[in-house]
């Protein structure tokens, strides 16, 4: 399950009220003593955003995170999430989040490709309780200019 948290992932459902009105993706990379860089880039309309911060694990198993910003504004912002489910090769990921100050708790359903299949989403659903399943949204596309850098 580790080895979902490497590289760019598009967030193609969520329940987390955030994600109706952006289009996002998250990027992950290995650092070593076995945390991740994490940055979360977003589009709203014509604005775009991002967020950076570290990932700390807090399972042996790589399935659990503590997510903490590295910017100013997001020094003492904490996050717990943990991938619920996911297939490389298939191309899904399923993340589920702790509430926080300000976000509620919910479920992201990451893909590799901007506007999966529905093989692709009717598998990653499979793996969400059917409640939460059936709260899921689908974000806005990203257009065609490129991601934050």
């Amino acid at each position: 399950m580790r080895e979902l948290a490497s590289g760019t992932w598009h967030i193609v459902m969520s329940d987390l009220p955030l994600w109706r009105a952006r289009s996002g993706t998250v990027s992950y990379a290995p650092l070593p003593g076995g945390e991740l860089a994490d940055v979360v880039s977003w589009r709203k309309g014509e604005r775009m955003g991002r967020v950076v911060g570290i990932d700390r694990p807090i399972s042996e198993d790589g399935w659990q995170w503590e997510w903490r910003g590295v910017e100013p504004l997001t020094l003492l912002t904490r996050s717990r999430w943990r991938f619920l489910a996911g297939n490389l090769r298939q191309g899904w990921a399923v993340t589920a989040f702790e509430k926080t100050l300000f976000t509620p708790a919910g479920f992201d359903i990451y893909a590799r490709i901007a506007q999966p299949n529905h093989a692709m989403l009717s598998a990653a659903l499979a793996n969400l309780p059917p409640d939460a399943a059936r709260r899921m949204s689908i974000p806005p596309l990203w257009q065609s200019e490129p991601l934050l850098a």
